[in-house]
């Protein structure tokens, strides 16, 4: 988030909001504002939520073994915040399970498992724990903020899961407060969950006053796959990052004469980091130096590194580096000092508009990306669409391809296409104005 808007943000929190007092927002996050999982997409939004509402944040999956914000930086920062914790003991599980157990909810979803005739044993014992978590996060909400029957405030969260099931069990004890929640990927696809199935999702949508989508592909998903008509409670708004104020100009003049290509991601199975590496092994010297840069930490990071080693190291035309985890700033400040030749992903599936891609097409950078999701409508004559599953030889022939038109006629108009598709879909200001204003109206 740019340092003038956390700025703005801290005055109307800590100022005199007597004069011109806002609706109350409680924001519900994973990490955000501590860590960095959320710090690209959330951090965007959030300047112009700030414009309509007072906000407390409320940080509820930190991961333990992370590096993180104190509170005191937090609050230097602007942030009003905190942290509820995740973690259970046995005891505090099964008297969360013992109230779940009395709830309609629970029923009615172990009849809907049963009906399934799938995995049902499997798939009831994790309804049970998912909603033995939900009534936890409930009963932890309600303590950290005083929720009572006078209170009024718009609760926003980022994800549709456990924790917003836990308050939409108890929403009916508090006739002042409205629900709304996004929706993106794990809390969204069957294939997504543990055992193929969402749970809950029914149970949760009656109580919101909104579910907002990211993108087309997901809200298709979604209304199909729970039978639902199309109203103005699925509303569509994609995601976006900030104004880069890159003109076409600016991407007429590549640079030094190796390409860099940049790909950024969590480095889990689903994102497919491999599949590039073996890509780059592809590669024949085409008299052009390619460096890869990759952003990103996660599980397969050592691993990875193993396999560039193993593959790349004998390649005297590929060069790589593993920048590791970096806040959304670094990552913008990398594009800003580095002459991005193009940004690739391989990832099997996509909750809906990655972030990633939305940054590269803000710098004007070609994309090479596969066909799953929304990709399809973000490479659209500004790089290369590979296929759903593509194979290290498409990959390969995708990334010379794009090394071997890197300054030419053909290469800026690619250039020129990614700026329009920002401009038209991926504006911060524009998508994150409009669902602030749409949220106040609630």
């Amino acid at each position: 988030m740019p340092d003038d808007a956390v700025g703005r943000c801290a005055g109307r929190i800590h100022g005199n909001m007597g004069e011109n007092k806002k609706p109350l927002m409680y924001l519900i996050t994973q990490d955000f504002p501590y860590g960095h999982l959320e710090d690209s997409f959330v951090g965007p939004e959030y300047p112009y939520l700030c414009e309509r509402f007072d906000i407390s944040i409320i940080a509820a999956e930190v991961p333990p073994d992370t590096e993180l914000l104190s509170e005191e930086e937090v609050e230097n920062k602007g942030f009003e915040a905190r942290i509820i914790s995740n973690r259970q003991k046995i005891t505090e599980k099964l008297f969360s399970l013992f109230c779940f157990l009395l709830t309609k909810d629970c029923y009615t979803e172990i009849v809907s498992i049963i009906r399934s005739g799938k995995k049902i044993f499997r798939r009831i014992y994790r309804a049970l724990m998912f909603g033995a978590a939900a009534e936890t996060f409930y009963r932890r909400l309600k303590q950290s903020i005083s929720l009572t029957r006078d209170t009024q405030a718009l609760f926003y969260f980022y994800w549709n899961d456990y924790k917003c099931f836990g308050l939409a069990m108890h929403k009916h004890k508090y006739p002042k407060i409205r629900m709304v929640a996004r929706t993106h990927g794990y809390d969204l696809y069957d294939e997504r969950e543990l055992y193929g199935k969402q749970f809950f999702k029914p149970q949760t949508d009656r109580r919101l006053e909104r579910l907002i989508f990211a993108a087309q592909y997901a809200k298709d998903y979604y209304l199909r796959r729970y039978r639902i008509q199309d109203s103005a409670k699925y509303p569509l708004y994609r995601l976006g990052v900030q104004e880069q104020n890159v003109t076409k100009e600016d991407r007429r003049h590549p640079g030094p004469n190796f390409f860099l290509l940049l790909s950024c991601s969590e480095m889990i199975p689903l994102k497919r980091v491999g599949l590039i590496i073996d890509g780059l092994a592809g590669t024949a010297d085409g008299g052009r130096e390619i460096r890869w840069v990759h952003i990103g930490g996660g599980e397969l990071l050592q691993e990875l590194r193993r396999q560039a080693d193993r593959k790349l190291a004998g390649k005297a035309h590929i060069h790589y580096e593993f920048m590791g985890s970096i806040v959304n700033e670094e990552v913008v400040r990398f594009y800003r000092e580095h002459y991005v030749g193009c940004f690739i992903t391989t990832t099997s599936t996509e909750g809906g508009s990655p972030v990633s891609v939305q940054e590269a097409l803000s710098f004007g950078v070609p994309v090479i990306a596969t066909s799953v999701a929304e990709l399809p409508h973000m490479v659209e004559g500004n790089g290369t669409l590979l296929s759903e599953n593509p194979n290290a030889d498409e990959v390969a022939a995708a990334i010379a391809d794009m090394a071997k038109r890197y300054g030419t006629e053909a290469y800026y108009q690619m250039c020129e296409r990614s700026l329009e598709l920002y401009a038209a879909q991926f504006n911060a200001r524009r998508n994150f104005s409009a669902l602030a204003e749409e949220l106040e109206r609630i």
